[in-house]
């Protein structure tokens, strides 16, 4: 990874991308909170992915992410947007943030359509605070992340153990949270850091390993091919004596005899 220097909180313009964001969902929220008919705005607006591929509501995976069902809903990931975003935004630039945030949004949302078909309308930012959980372990993988502003956590770790949560309650079936979705963000975020994956030791040792592969059996292919020629001179040798070999043959295993001799000392 590229990026050696800690995260600094420093101060963030009120117009950072993070506030931006913040500011829409919350305006969302209110505007649902005081109006009439909250359930059809979720109806409309939250993700239903049966009615995206029958009914053409093609704006839902977007628009699903700034709806929340209560107080608690929209404070939680609205502070973690807050306390990751902040980080990423001042390494990547509010266009990248943005980006990634939307990506890890869309990630929940094709999830969800997979997973959940026919499930309840999907809300809330969170398949996106997910994303930013996955992009801040990538980034600082041994920063440490206060649970409940307590326990420090490493981020690799928290992350690791985040992943395993959801997919394990995701396949249980437990109703209430869009686990799948949290999984679709971190997901699209492993799509967005596929290159910086590429450039891990890992990754760099089995390219080295498939590379060395190839180039063996490459190498053990004109081996049988040359042994097979060499067997046919001899055998042109037995029947009818060296002198009828035609000159390329006679440089063929003037080749080979040479490099039998430099392989032996």
């Amino acid at each position: 990874m590229n990026y050696e220097r800690r995260p600094t909180w420093g101060s963030y313009a009120v117009n950072s991308m993070v506030n931006k964001i913040i500011a829409v969902n919350v305006v969302v929220h209110l505007l649902k909170l005081f109006s009439s008919s909250p359930n059809t705005i979720i109806h409309l607006f939250g993700l239903s992915p049966k009615l995206v591929t029958t009914q053409f509501y093609i704006w839902q995976p977007l628009t699903y992410m700034f709806l929340h069902a209560d107080f608690w809903h929209i404070f939680f990931n609205m502070l973690m947007t807050w306390f990751l975003g902040t980080t990423l935004e001042s390494v990547w630039g509010p266009k990248r943030f943005l980006k990634y945030y939307i990506s890890c949004g869309l990630g929940g949302a094709v999830f969800s359509a997979i997973f959940t078909f026919s499930g309840p309308p999907v809300i809330g930012a969170s398949a996106a605070v997910f994303g930013l959980y996955l992009a801040y372990a990538m980034m600082f993988p041994n920063n440490y992340v206060f649970i409940y502003f307590l326990f420090p956590v490493k981020a690799k770790h928290l992350v690791t153990f985040l992943a395993v949560i959801q997919l394990v309650y995701g396949i249980s079936g437990s109703a209430g949270i869009a686990y799948f979705a949290h999984l679709g963000g971190m997901a699209a975020g492993l799509l967005f850091f596929k290159q910086e994956i590429k450039n891990t030791r890992l990754w760099m040792r089995l390219r080295g390993w498939l590379l060395s592969y190839n180039q063996n059996k490459k190498k053990n292919d004109w081996d049988i091919q040359e042994s097979a020629k060499i067997d046919s001179i001899l055998d042109k040798i037995a029947a009818k004596g060296f002198e009828n070999l035609s000159a390329t043959e006679k440089r063929i295993l003037e080749n080979y005899s040479r490099k039998q001799k430099e392989d032996s000392e």
